[in-house]
């Protein structure tokens, strides 16, 4: 082996390394001892943070109607958080007794930073604000969003202990957890003293409800006392309140001749709740937790586990606490699978190499380019602040095909020199400066096409910026081990050595159709196009029919079931309901499909009900969540009396995803949008594109007004205050005071005995007290009127909306449903009226609209970095000429496998751009240095073609090959591997790869461009 450098070649940059090997290996081992490095510190989770920063204000008024929530809660404070820095979008809701706000705040905002500054607003706005409401909550969290984690507390204890444990150690434990936002506690019912009342007894002595609740205070005595300072200490003083039992509240005085106990029966009982939890059937209290918008689900998840284990060998014996659904297990499961596919990815390469160069020695060199270049990204993902995720860890699986590229190039190289006859260094040296432009040229096209993608705004920029730039990462890592580690090896193996390779017997049957191909298209130029043209309509016309969505649907290891009653509908009749829905379930959990059913009755103002599925280890059934979903969901339709849905829940925490369309009817007129938002739903309901249309909240429900008539009242010497107060005592109980009973805090709960109040003709019993102690019945100074009103109001963007739901079948598509639905809202709706998508709708519509940015300014920006790299726009052209016709054969392979245009195909087909020109370099770079040579366009053409071929078609099948384990792998996340996220990547590029076959057809469009570019050196030179 020869060091010596012959007459006549040029040094380079590839002289270095050979000449100082160890040189060479030290700037590889420190990339691969970075990477290592990075791995104990870079931050794990499912995906790139590209959550939007949200921040929810919920607000309390207990017993207002939707009406007057909207006007004196919601809007006020609508208005005074309009002026809060960072907002994108607000949107509302307001029901009985409860106001929600939802703020999207844009990309970029400290979410802390504008909690903060939110509650300030909040504060300043609670002067008008009513004055018996609680005070507003403000929450770094999507009020809306699905809970990432549930947990059930159950066992052999009552409802009191097991909320004492839920409310208290439990709570406490997991509310310090960073990144949680909210921790809700479902089901409790803490113990209360019950005061029920006697209510023939109480008129007979005289007496009102008020009465009794005044006289109960007296349990309860805070009056500050101060404290006795003397010289040398100061001591506090404080009401020293007796200990509080039923018999100490029954013996409470009224008035001289009356106690509690004479008109009412004191007990210590569980208090009502209108929410109920149970897990199989069992009776528990639910907790579900809400991570913030920057928090992290999967630290969250190992965070709460190692709780629960504590948590467990603390609780009384015979009480349990489990977790009936974690989204981090399907994260992890997930991520797990996707580096098993790294590893089989790289297994694979490695074979295809050998494959095709059949020596040992020339295979392990790019076999080394894997680790050097894949562990070393995660020191770049470490740098730049990101993190290793399902984007991210995809990235890698493809680059595991691609960074061997630039490595085969130069090795292909260095044989094809040491067969011409050059020492094993010179030949190492030489070929490798052959291809170094090239190299560098590959490596500076595919990182210039992401430029555009990091400024997509929203959850698209965040999720392609990121996934673009780790693999830009490991392919700039690559081009480094290839022209520094790559003649290094190869100088010391010698893979072109005589006899590391079967001797040449000549062209082969392959070799010459090949040729045949090549010579016929370099002839007839305008034929290869035509035909290049007439394959691109026909897959535009393939790419017509493709469906539009997020992402794909995913197995994630449970499903959600929603039963809805109408606005009337009771707790009780709804618990018989979710019932029949768990009996619906039971065969599932006996047959072992379901391990947990966990039932959370009476969310939603106590009209609505929450079911939890968790289903069996994805290695452990047989059936994927969809299919038995689909399954499960034709059984729920026979439910009587209530509206029952299943759905799942996605990666990227859309708002409102899996629930199929949603939109809402914006104007000005709530009643009015109301009805136009029937006529909608009904037109819906003719198209088969829709199933089961509907409003997503029975808008209207009957009420009955109390009117008092203030004169009749005035003449009685009542105030309206009164008679309201007496009627919401006599309703709903009152709570008189509240008490501590071993260091607990209870309530002391006033309610009217004898028959329920539950029909408007019983308020007929109820009697006001005037002045002068006599009774009057409520219908002397009162009237109770029958009127319809809204049970919900909502705004969107500060608008009045009605919001709408429709499920789509498999088979359809939401980026067409949307379509189909804005025309038929154009036919069906008023003027003055419109249609806003929300939920996955509208990130579709976001995401939709900048993806032709993309490409556009993807496709300019790699044009100008090769005609800047060539110095020739001649070449630049040739090489993008081939682009469009990729990007038809990516778009034909998806339509047929059944794929979509979700982000992940999205990101392949942006990626098309940068990895097709790749190809085009190799081939146009060494057809230029043969024509500076001397060559003729035609025979540079054929002999750079003849040369490249090799190395192009081992990236080929190396970058193809290397993705099949993205489907071939099972477990969590495999579905939609399969059927969507890695599989339309690995369908895109499959057909990519096969696609540059034509492309020869293509180059002769140099012939006469590639005159002027010679003649223009030849002019600089001379």
């Amino acid at each position: 082996m020869s060091a010596q450098k012959p007459q006549g070649r040029k040094a380079g940059l590839a002289d270095l390394f050979v000449a100082r090997p160890i040189f060479g290996v030290v700037i590889n081992l420190l990339i691969l001892i970075a990477g290592l490095a990075a791995l104990v510190s870079v931050d794990v989770r499912e995906m790139p943070d590209v959550d939007q920063p949200v921040l929810s204000i919920r607000t309390t008024y207990e017993g207002a109607v939707p009406g007057t929530v909207d006007q004196e809660v919601t809007q006020v404070l609508e208005d005074a958080l309009s002026a809060l820095d960072g907002v994108s979008y607000i949107e509302s809701s307001s029901t009985t007794g409860e106001s929600r706000i939802t703020i999207d705040l844009s990309e970029g905002t400290d979410v802390d930073i504008a909690a903060n500054e939110a509650r300030e607003i909040v504060s300043a706005t609670q002067r008008a604000l009513p004055d018996d409401i609680d005070d507003p909550v403000v929450s770094k969290s999507d009020s809306n969003a699905d809970a990432i984690i549930r947990l059930a507390v159950l066992g052999d204890a009552t409802f009191d202990e097991l909320t004492t444990l839920a409310e208290g150690v439990i709570y406490d434990r997991l509310s310090v957890i960073d990144g949680i936002a909210e921790v809700s506690v479902r089901g409790n019912r803490a113990n209360e003293f019950r005061v029920t009342l006697d209510i023939p007894s109480l008129l007979n002595r005289g007496l009102t409800v008020s009465d009794v609740s005044t006289a109960l205070l007296a349990l309860r005595d805070d009056t500050p006392l101060g404290s006795l300072e003397a010289t040398s200490q100061t001591i506090a003083l404080r009401v020293g309140n007796a200990e509080v039992t039923a018999d100490s509240v029954g013996q409470v005085s009224i008035n001289a001749t009356t106690r509690v106990s004479d008109i009412a029966f004191v007990q210590l009982v569980p208090e009502d709740n209108d929410v109920f939890a149970r897990v199989n059937g069992q009776s528990a209290i639910g907790l579900d937790i809400s991570r913030q918008s920057a928090g992290n689900t999967l630290e969250i998840s190992k965070a709460v586990s190692a709780a629960v284990e504590e948590l467990g060998k603390e609780l009384p014996e015979g009480v349990d606490i489990v977790i009936t659904s974690d989204d981090g297990v399907f994260i992890e499961g997930s991520i797990n699978e996707v580096v098993k596919s790294i590893g089989l990815a790289a297994v694979i390469v490695v074979a295809v190499i050998f494959a095709f160069l059949r020596s040992a020695s020339a295979t392990l060199i790019p076999a080394v380019t894997i680790p050097v270049a894949l562990v070393g990204t995660v020191a770049a993902i470490w740098l730049t602040g990101f993190s290793v995720n399902t984007i991210s860890l995809l990235a890698l699986v493809l680059a595991t095909g691609m960074v061997v590229d630039d490595t085969i190039v130069v090795i292909e190289n260095i044989v094809r020199k040491r067969q011409q006859g050059m020492g094993a260094f010179a030949a190492a040296a030489a070929g490798t400066n052959e291809v170094f432009f090239a190299v560098i040229s590959t490596t500076a096209t595919l990182a210039a096409v992401f430029i555009p993608i990091s400024f997509l705004p929203g959850q698209a920029g965040g999720v392609f910026s990121e996934f673009g730039f780790v693999l830009a990462f490991a392919v700039t890592l690559s081009s480094i081990s290839a022209l520094t580690l790559a003649p290094v090896m190869a100088a010391f193996l010698d893979p072109g050595r005589a006899g590391a390779e079967k001797p040449d017997a000549g062209p082969g049957r392959l070799s010459r159709a090949f040729d045949f191909v090549m010579d016929r298209a370099i002839r007839a130029p305008l034929i290869v196009i035509a035909v290049a043209c007439g394959f691109a309509i026909i897959a535009a016309g393939s790419a017509a029919t493709l469906s539009s969505s997020i992402t794909p649907s995913e197995d994630r290891g449970f499903f959600l079931v929603q039963a809805r009653g109408a606005p009337d509908t009771t707790p009780e009749y709804l618990d018989g309901q979710v019932a029949m829905i768990e009996d619906i379930l039971t065969p599932y959990r006996e047959s072992g499909e379901v391990t947990a059913v966990q039932s959370i009755i009476g969310v939603g103002g106590g009209t609505s009900a929450f079911i939890i599925v968790r289903l069996l280890d994805w290695n452990d059934r047989d059936r994927s969540q969809q299919e038995i979903l689909t399954e499960v969901s034709g059984e729920l339709s026979k439910v009587p009396g209530v509206q029952v849905s299943a759905r799942s829940t996605n990666s990227l925490n859309i708002r409102g995803a899996g629930r199929g369309l949603q939109f809402a009817v914006t104007g000005t007129d709530v009643t009015a949008m109301t009805d136009a938002a029937d006529v909608l739903v009904a037109a819906m309901a003719q198209d088969s594109m829709f199933l089961n249309p509907q409003l997503s909240s029975d808008n209207v429900q009957a009420q009955y007004e109390v009117r008092v008539n203030g004169d009749v009242a005035g003449m009685f010497g009542l105030t309206e205050a009164e008679i309201t107060q007496t009627i919401s005592s006599m309703v709903q109980g009152k709570v008189a005071v509240t008490v501590f009973k071993d260091d607990t805090e209870i309530d002391v709960n006033v309610v009217p005995g004898g028959p329920p109040i539950n029909d408007p003709s019983d308020l007929e019993s109820i009697f006001l007290r005037l002045p002068d102690g006599a009774y009057i019945p409520l219908s002397a100074a009162a009237t109770l009127e029958p009127v319809v009103s809204q049970s919900q109001i909502e705004r969107q963007g500060g608008s009045l909306a009605v919001s709408v739901q429709a499920n789509l079948d498999q088979s359809v598509d939401l980026g067409d449903a949307m379509t189909r639905l804005s025309q038929i809202a154009a036919e069906t709706l008023p003027g003055g009226m419109g249609v806003t998508f929300t939920g996955e709708a509208a990130s579709l519509s976001d995401s939709q609209a900048g993806m032709y940015m993309v490409f556009g300014v993807a496709f300019v920006i790699v044009f100008l970095v090769l005609a800047a790299q060539f110095e020739s726009l001649a070449s630049a052209v040739v090489i993008m000429l081939t682009v469009p016709f990729g990007l038809a054969a990516a778009l034909m392979a998806i339509s047929p496998s059944g794929g979509s245009l979700n982000y992940y195909s999205q990101i392949g087909l942006v990626m098309l751009i940068g990895v097709m020109a790749k190809n085009g370099i190799l081939i146009v770079e060494f057809a230029n240095q043969l024509r500076e040579a001397g060559q003729d366009i035609d025979s540079a053409i054929r002999d750079a073609l003849r040369l490249r071929i090799r190395p192009v078609m081992m990236t080929m099948l190396s970058t193809v090959f290397g993705g099949l384990p993205l489907i071939l792998t099972s477990g969590a996340g495999a579905e939609a591997r399969d059927r969507g996220r890695l599989g339309d990547h690995w369908r895109t590029w499959l057909c990519h790869r096969v696609h540059p076959l034509p492309d020869p057809g293509v180059l002769p469009l140099d012939r006469s461009m590639g005159r002027r570019t010679r003649h223009g050196i030849q002019a600089a030179e001379a």
